[in-house]
């Protein structure tokens, strides 16, 4: 039989961890749901948070005046992304494998944000009823084909887009996910205010790219 005071002294011990516990699970939970926090004219910004990570995950709801087709063909066609997407100065398909891609990235950022280099696996798949979900995340793969000493690698970087067919014909309802923590001396707060800003530059673009 374990004695009472023997009971306390082990309560008094495990206090601390289950709180950390508890408050571990909590944020976690949290970090789950998106909190929306600007109203754009490219659609609705949203939030949440990130365990791994003091960053801020950002992602834009929005609708294409286009079949979900080709907004799926634009977005995976990185070879092209120089010629169309903010800040890319340089996208090369490095190998592919089915529906995964191994692309280099070189953005060039204006100010004194240096310039980012980095390898990201990016995986399709396909839903019923016309959907898609592109996803990409860093890649540690080295290619000898590419500079990677032209900027720096983030820290992390990852996001994804979902695509699919809207109730009105002719029309796509996206969603399209950035983290990113580029690491050196950026601040949080500027990391998630450009970010915030990037996503609507980017659907901006695909808008003009469809023709809208």
């Amino acid at each position: 039989m374990i004695s009472g005071r023997y009971t306390f002294w082990l309560a008094r011990w495990m206090l601390p961890w289950l709180c950390l516990y508890a408050g571990f699970a909590s944020a976690t939970d949290d970090c789950v749901q998106w909190r929306q926090v600007l109203e754009t004219a490219e659609g609705p910004v949203f939030h949440r948070c990130r365990p791994d990570s003091p960053v801020d995950e950002v992602m834009i709801q929005t609708r294409f005046q286009a079949a979900p087709e080709r907004l799926y063909a634009l977005v995976t066609d990185y070879e092209a992304f120089e010629h169309f997407i903010p800040d890319v100065l340089d996208s090369r398909v490095l190998e592919q494998d089915g529906a995964v891609q191994w692309v280099y990235h070189h953005l060039r950022f204006p100010g004194p944000v240096a310039d980012r280099v980095y390898v990201m696996k990016s995986t399709s798949a396909a839903a019923p009823r016309r959907a898609w979900r592109v996803e990409w995340a860093l890649s540690e793969r080295v290619f000898p084909q590419v500079d990677m000493t032209a900027g720096i690698r983030p820290d992390s970087l990852s996001g994804f887009w979902e695509i699919e067919a809207a109730d009105s014909a002719g029309m796509t309802k996206a969603r399209y996910a950035v983290h990113v923590d580029p690491g050196g001396l950026v601040p949080v707060w500027l990391v998630v205010r450009m970010t915030d800003r990037y996503v609507q530059q980017v659907v901006a673009a695909l808008r003009r790219q469809l023709g809208e």
